[in-house]
């Protein structure tokens, strides 16, 4: 029986495919040839199948502009739009793209089609400054570089919802609905209409209400009911949100999306409650749970910090409320920080423990737990190991974590009658390359069918390389998978060294 063991994005190999999903798509080809032996007319008389092909193929551009050449060919093309800008919905807590999100949910095309519903970090603050406004996304800066285009500038939300939401469409009327130019692709500059005081407070209004009232809630909910083949749920930054576009049209400062210590931390909370309690009052059939949403850094934004466990603690009644789960939400990615908020020290790995412990039918747990930016570093698995118990966990992906040997054959060791397959990536070892050897010794004595992929890790600072036999003879590497019998775990103990 094939195992699924955690992945690691292409583009980044510190991060879960969770952390990067949907964020690396096909090189686009902007003119494809065979475009050039056909009319219109001809190319839209091809099977479906060729056309799913050839529209694969274009840009968001070029598909936009197909699309807007008659009606025959905007129904032709429905299939590949549907699957284009319909497999994820990315949203944001405002009432505009909520309420477009249930009218997807509801539409007889648009609603079965979606498979991931990712709810962006995306907000209005009671106080903005433009002068430091963040709206940065890297799922989107990908996209654009990948497909040619200007990388979007930091402090505006400058990029094309074509390319981070799908076309910001109301697909409430009709076939497909009423077209806007939300979707805008000739969108590539920055705002330049000033701040509208007024507009902006009255959009942070009304976020306020409808997450105090418990509107978002019931929308999200409401959705997840007539989602039929919903998988899964992303709390994320990543990506802009369908509907931020507009706003920052109508406010002239697009809504957030950093997430500091001040009033941006408690709404990523209540983000989180509202996400879980909504599954939960569902009973949508979802498979998988990924919260990466992290913190900007101020110094140049240039990378995210992950949050800290106590955003996570749930109230007790709310922990009470999340035993109504769906038994089906079997795999959770968390991107957290090895550090912890000022008098939160001590309660870290009770914190993370309390919520993990909340999904008790877990088979895959992916944490990334981003090591501490200043002072010492701090070994969290140590306080975590002996705290978290998950009865069917069969598949563990580790990244960045500080860590030592033993806390990691303690956490194996309490999971050895479920666990299959661990993954490591980028995970730093104290001490030498004996403490490795004993991990894999230990290993091959209790559990030698276990797997462990390794990829960038080290001992005492040293990068972690596996000797392997190739056509241009040995050749050490710091990626490479071991295990599954007692003597690939010999083999693999007399073939690491550190460099």
């Amino acid at each position: 029986m094939s195992k699924k063991r955690p992945g690691v994005a292409a583009s980044n190999t510190d991060l879960p495919c969770e952390l990067c999903r949907n964020t690396i798509q096909p090189t686009p080809i902007h003119c494809p040839q065979s475009l050039h032996s056909y009319t219109m007319a001809e190319l839209l008389r091809l099977p479906n199948e060729l056309l799913a092909i050839i529209f694969e193929g274009l840009d968001a551009q070029g598909f936009s502009a197909l699309r807007l050449t008659s009606k025959h060919a905007k129904l032709a093309t429905l299939p590949a739009f549907i699957s284009r800008y319909f497999h994820t919905r990315y949203i944001m807590l405002s009432r505009l793209s909520l309420e477009n999100l249930v009218e997807i949910a509801r539409h007889p095309d648009f609603g079965p089609a979606v498979r991931t519903l990712e709810l962006c970090t995306d907000h209005f603050v009671e106080f903005p400054d433009s002068s430091s406004h963040i709206a940065r996304h890297e799922g989107d800066i990908l996209l654009a570089i990948q497909e040619g285009r200007c990388r979007p500038a930091v402090l505006v939300d400058s990029i094309d919802d074509a390319y981070s939401s799908g076309e910001e469409e109301d697909q409430s009327l009709g076939d497909e609905g009423r077209e806007t130019n939300e979707g805008s692709l000739s969108s590539q500059g920055s705002y330049e209409a000033p701040l509208d005081k007024a507009a902006y407070t009255s959009l942070w209004e009304e976020q306020e209400h409808i997450i105090m009232s418990g509107l978002a809630q019931a929308y999200i909910t409401q959705a997840l009911i007539f989602l039929p083949n919903i998988e899964a749920v992303v709390i994320s930054n990543m990506h802009r949100p369908w509907g931020a576009l507009a706003h920052g049209r109508q406010t002239g400062l697009p809504p957030t999306n950093a997430l500091d210590i001040y009033e941006e931390v408690p709404f990523l909370g209540q983000v989180l409650r509202i996400t879980l309690t909504a599954i939960a009052t569902s009973g949508a059939a979802l498979s998988s749970l990924a919260i990466t949403a992290g913190l900007l850094s101020r110094a140049g934004v240039l990378y995210r910090e992950a949050i800290v466990p106590d955003i996570f603690r749930p109230s007790e009644s709310h922990l009470q409320y999340y035993k109504n789960l769906p038994p089906s939400l079997t795999e959770l990615t968390l991107n957290i920080s090895a550090d912890a908020t000022t008098g939160a020290e001590d309660r870290w790995a009770d914190d993370l423990s309390a919520f993990i412990g909340v999904f008790r039918q877990l088979t895959q747990l992916d944490l990334v737990i981003k090591p501490v930016d200043f002072g010492p570093q701090v070994n969290r698995l140590k306080q975590l190991a002996p705290k978290l118990q998950l009865p069917n966990l069969q598949c563990l992906g580790l990244y960045r974590a500080y860590c030592s040997v033993q806390d990691l054959g303690v956490f194996i060791a309490r999971h050895k009658a479920t666990l299959q397959s661990v993954t490591l990536v980028r995970v730093g070892v104290s001490g030498g390359i004996g403490h490795w050897r004993s991990l894999f010794a230990q290993i091959r004595d209790h559990l030698p069918k276990l797997e462990l992929s390794i990829k960038q890790c080290t001992a005492g600072g040293l990068a972690l390389l596996c000797r392997g036999e190739h056509e241009n003879g040995e050749e050490f590497e710091d990626c490479f998978d071991v295990g599954g019998s007692h003597e690939a775990w010999t083999t693999a103990i007399e073939s690491i060294e550190t460099r």
